[in-house]
């Protein structure tokens, strides 16, 4: 036992321990604020330290062998910091107005940057343009009007960006003295009171939103508001250039639209080059509020595929605060108001793998702008998720290759969609004409884009809206088999016209009068007979059997798609409350909608799948561009695509044995496809089609014909469905060969290894 004296010696001790580590801590705090007080204050305030974040590499995006699509490399940024760059800075707009022109020096290849004080445009030479393509850099300026005057708007009625700088006009109509647009809003607003709009599904249209400012206000006229507010609010110098004012109109444009501040940066420029870094950081006195920040930006490591793949883009205030584009980010964890983020095609739909997880870093630097201390393991950004594509890079190039050759003297456009009918992948989505990711936001390459009036934009794969033609026989025929309207034995005699209701319908499908059943139907695509069928059939038993098979329905692809319509009187019924003009549906529209006409309107997509169903035995799965998600050193799956049925069609084998034997004589002797596949090495199934189409252009009435082609192989065990559509190419057999040449590298092609690792980098700023 502890003793009385033991116990006050060891109390004794620990009092003397703990007045020691007291006399300690404080000799320390006398030192720190009253003997080197006035020494630690001073140098308090001689240096700032700065937090900012370290973007993460986006994953990458492979096709379904691991063949690399979409990568990254290091680039670097200037960002400008708004308390120091643009807050109480009196010289903002002709630092700004300096940088811009240095960037444009640097994209067109100026080796002295020193000089950039002109625009790029007087130094274009071919060698500049070489060095262009090496740097790349792109100035961040959003604003759809073109850089040289006259001044016109860039892209249609509607689109984002026009819709996006319509919202700003109205938002901006009264400081700007635009009479126009604040006339239109004050009457769009009485209308609200007065006369209501409501939508199809009985909610108030704000009809202020439907106004388009931009068919209010020419692209001149914004511009010239634009340059008076910023010269008398702003401070904007009076005298510039028109391309000065120009440059700062857009730049200050895209600055709003991130909602530049204090909450958040704004990058001015992409991409630069290290001369262009070298001297900012030389000069950096001279561009107080200019950071230098390095970040993996996107390599395209193949031209193809740019509709699925999508682009990339700075967040805006509408996404990050609004439900534009899968917003507001600013509730999602991980992002920040400047964060790049996808913005179409798999990038958009796959942000939340793709992201990735940002990193920080604390620098400190003195009154002169030089870092003293660069803490830059704050904590390290984490790469986003690689996602493997279902697509194969090789037929998905065969296919747009094969697009261009036979479309291309059209003068129109067209899709390819090839999928698998046993698990719903998609080996092939290609549309015409397309464009190019590399080069997505250079100006000229923009505007040339936007003005094409062939909307290369437009993925017509899941977008773009048909009349099926021929290609829906099939399902009219299966329709009618299963309804019991015909049978095998049932046939039809075709002289070219078929009377109804005091109207005639025609059939010039073959060269004579014929006595033809199903199959024989099938295989020389006679109207006559899908008449006399769609008359006992009805368009209402039709648009429940194309509900069945996935016609006009989304499908649930990844990326974005349109819904079509198939045609019936509840459909009809349906568009008739939006358009009163639309006459009722009669028994005319029950024949035309039999051989694919009248309302019915698909996606190639659509056409595809249905076709697979078809081939399947009545398995309709959801479409899909994605195999599997994997971590961003390749070492886990994330993610694993199962394929997943979406509907079961009943149909009975005898109906599907019918069909199938029509369509393999599509492709045998005397079929419509006979030309092209008559003597092809592997059996191969088909419908062709041709779709009459009526378009309304400025005041002018033109008609053209569509051609399509759905196709499968080999016949016996289809592993393989396509479906190719060619506008204004007349007849399927003219777009036959497309379908030829994806099928020749589909066979002809040997599996390659999948890529199971692939080493990944990602570093941190310097």
């Amino acid at each position: 036992m502890v003793n009385k004296n033991q116990l006050l010696r060891r109390l004794l001790a620990l009092g003397c321990l703990l007045l020691l580590c007291v006399s300690l801590a404080g000799g320390q705090l006398i030192q720190l604020q009253v003997i080197n007080g006035e020494s630690y204050l001073h140098r308090s305030a001689s240096f700032l330290t700065t937090t900012s974040t370290v973007s993460a590499a986006r994953g990458e995006i492979l096709d379904r062998y691991g063949r690399p699509m979409v990568t990254n490399q290091t680039g670097f940024s200037l960002v400008l910091i708004y308390s120091s760059f643009w807050e109480d800075n009196e010289d903002r707009f002709t630092t700004l107005l300096d940088l811009a022109n240095r960037v444009k020096a640097d994209q067109g290849g100026t080796d002295d940057t020193a000089s950039a004080d002109t625009d790029s445009s007087d130094s274009e030479t071919s060698s500049a343009s070489e060095t262009e393509e090496e740097s790349g850099a792109t100035l961040c300026d959003t604003l759809p009007i073109t850089d040289t005057a006259p001044y016109e708007y860039i892209g249609a009625e509607g689109d984002s960006e026009r819709t996006a700088l319509s919202t700003y006009i109205k938002e901006s109509a009264s400081t700007l003295g635009l009479e126009a647009v604040k006339q239109a809003k004050d009457a769009a607003n009485a209308a609200n009171e007065s006369d209501p709009q409501y939508d199809a599904d009985g909610n108030k249209i704000d009809q202020v939103s439907s106004i388009d400012a931009t068919t209010l206000v020419s692209a001149t006229e914004f511009i010239n508001a634009m340059r008076a507010y910023m010269e008398e609010s702003l401070g904007m110098p009076t005298g510039l250039s028109d391309a000065d004012v120009r440059t700062l109109v857009g730049l200050y444009y895209s600055m709003r639209r991130v909602s530049f501040s204090n909450n958040a940066t704004f990058t001015l420029a992409e991409n630069v080059s290290m001369d262009l870094i070298a001297y900012i950081k030389e000069h950096h006195q001279q561009y107080a509020g200019v950071d230098v920040q390095s970040e993996a930006v996107r390599k395209y490591n193949t031209t193809y595929a740019a509709h699925v793949l999508g682009t990339v883009g700075q967040m805006y205030a509408d996404e990050w605060n609004g439900t534009d584009n899968g917003g507001p980010y600013s509730e999602k964890e991980g992002y920040t108001m400047s964060d790049t983020i996808g913005k179409s095609g798999l990038e958009a739909a796959l942000e939340e793998y793709l992201h990735g997880t940002a990193g920080s870093r604390t620098v400190e630097t003195d009154l002169g702008g030089d870092s003293v201390t660069d803490h830059t393991n704050s904590y390290a950004p984490e790469p986003g998720d690689n996602v493997i594509t279902t697509l194969d890079l090789e037929l998905q190039e065969v296919a747009e290759k094969s697009l261009a050759n036979y479309l291309s003297d059209y003068g129109r456009g067209g899709a390819a969609v090839a999928v698998d009918p046993n698990t719903g992948e998609v080996l092939v989505m290609a549309s015409y004409p397309t464009f190019s990711l590399e080069d997505y936001y250079q100006d000229d390459v923009a505007t040339a884009r936007a003005n094409n009036e062939r909307s290369p934009e437009l993925n017509r794969a899941t977008s773009g809206l048909y009349a099926p033609g021929s290609t829906f026989k099939v399902l009219t025929a299966i329709a009618a088999l299963e309804e019991g309207i015909i049978d095998a034995n049932t046939t039809y005699t075709c002289d070219g016209k078929f009377e109804y209701g005091g109207s005639t319908f025609t059939c010039s499908n073959h060269d004579q009068p014929m006595t033809l059943d199903v199959t024989q139907a099938i295989k020389y695509s006679c109207n006559v007979f899908f008449y006399n069928v769609g008359k006992e059939l009805t368009g209402a038993h039709l648009q429940d059997w194309c509900d069945r098979f996935g016609l006009g329905n989304v499908t649930g692809i990844e990326i974005g798609e349109r819904a079509g319509q198939a045609a019936g009187p509840a459909e009809r019924d349906e568009n008739r409350k939006t358009n009163p003009y639309l006459r009722e549906w009669q028994g005319g529209d029950d024949v035309n909608a039999a051989i694919g006409q009248s309302d019915n309107l698909f996606t190639p997509l659509q056409m595809a799948n249905y076709m697979a169903a078809v081939v399947n035995g009545g398995t309709l799965y959801k479409p899909t561009l994605v195999k599997n998600i994997k971590t961003y050193d390749y070492s886990d799956v994330v993610e694993d695509s199962t394929p997943e049925v979406i509907g079961t069609i009943e149909f009975s084998d005898a109906t599907r044995d019918l069909v199938m034997q029509g369509m393999s004589e599509v492709t045998a002797e005397g079929g419509t496809a006979a030309t092209t596949f008559a003597d092809y090495p592997i059996k191969v199934g088909g419908k062709t089609g041709s779709a009459e189409m009526t378009e309304y252009k400025d005041g002018v009435t033109i008609e053209y014909t569509n051609g399509l082609f759905v196709a499968f192989a080999p016949f016996d065990d289809p592993e393989i469905v396509i479906c190719v559509v060619g506008e204004g190419a007349g007849h399927g057999s003219s777009v036959a060969p497309i379908v030829r040449d994806i099928l020749d590298a589909y066979f002809a092609e040997e599996e390659p290894d999948t890529v199971e690792s692939v080493q990944t980098e990602n570093t941190m700023v310097p």
